[in-house]
């Protein structure tokens, strides 16, 4: 296992208050996923994902909290409430455990309705923000991480662990969470504050 946060994947030059848009797991997927924590929880190279902090990444905002005016912030907020009265809620099966070299989570393959919504979001956050940071990439599929990779370890043995143990569980997308989020590479955790948070019409 490699460390994810000196990877490729994590270029913030800035560890507090980066913007993003989120989905929750609900408590069944977390307990269904619980045994997969617990395994992760006694390897040393992986940081185990608590519930609290299990995410789904719609977004990242190339912006941070402290640098956005309060106006720029409320026109993305009520974007998003616009989008998500204009959006059904929907459920992800995801399987899982799945292991690589940076972490482990759980993930399905591209859906319809996630690409829209994605695609709406991340439309409005280019038109709020402007060009002049373009957004990262998304993310190659829905997947909801697990654990995160925080140091250059032999991986054999989590490996082995996760090997034993199924968890598929089903992610409801029902409500988007607008967040200030907080990366600490150290402990191989991200935390968040709330902005704002927005539920998709039946």
């Amino acid at each position: 296992m490699r460390n994810f946060f000196e990877s490729t994947h994590f270029d913030w030059p800035e560890l507090h208050g980066s913007l993003h848009v989120y989905v929750f797991p609900d408590t069944g997927f977390t307990t269904a996923v619980q045994p997969a924590i617990d395994a992760i929880a006694e390897f040393d190279g992986c940081a185990a994902v608590q519930p609290r902090w299990q995410h789904a990444t719609v977004t990242r905002i190339p912006w941070w909290h402290n640098e956005v005016a309060g106006d720029r912030l409320d026109r993305f907020t009520a974007a998003l409430a616009a989008i998500a009265a204009d959006s059904s809620p929907f459920a992800l099966p995801m399987t899982g455990p799945w292991f690589h070299e940076l972490g482990v989570g759980m993930a399905t393959a591209e859906d319809p309705q996630w690409k829209q919504l994605l695609s709406a979001v991340r439309t409005t956050a280019a038109e709020v923000f402007g060009p002049d940071r373009p957004l990262p990439p998304p993310p190659a599929m829905p997947h909801v991480s697990l654990g995160y990779g925080i140091a250059d370890r032999d991986s054999a043995a989590l490996e082995h662990a996760l090997s034993t143990i199924r968890t598929p569980a089903t992610l409801p997308v029902n409500t988007l969470h607008f967040l200030s989020v907080h990366a600490n590479p150290t402990e191989g955790t991200f935390t968040w504050d709330p902005i704002s948070s927005h539920v998709l019409e039946p």
